[in-house]
């Protein structure tokens, strides 16, 4: 992608998350629903161990 495509796609983007209605996912009802059925609260052990990533080192590719 060339600079201009991508101001304008950077641009777009900003402005669907603006117009959104729900923009935060601790305000988003689904989300609510699945901790208070599934996952308890926000850092519980199980939404840690369900929701979060590990990163691993890896070594540069070499071309």
């Amino acid at each position: 992608m060339n600079g201009g495509v991508r101001a304008k796609r950077a641009a777009a983007l900003y402005q669907h998350d603006h117009d959104r209605q729900l923009r935060f996912s601790h305000e988003n009802p689904e989300v609510k629903r699945l901790y208070d059925d599934f996952l308890g609260r926000p850092m519980s052990h199980k939404a840690h161990e369900l929701l979060h990533t590990r990163y691993t080192a890896r070594p540069s590719y070499k071309r």
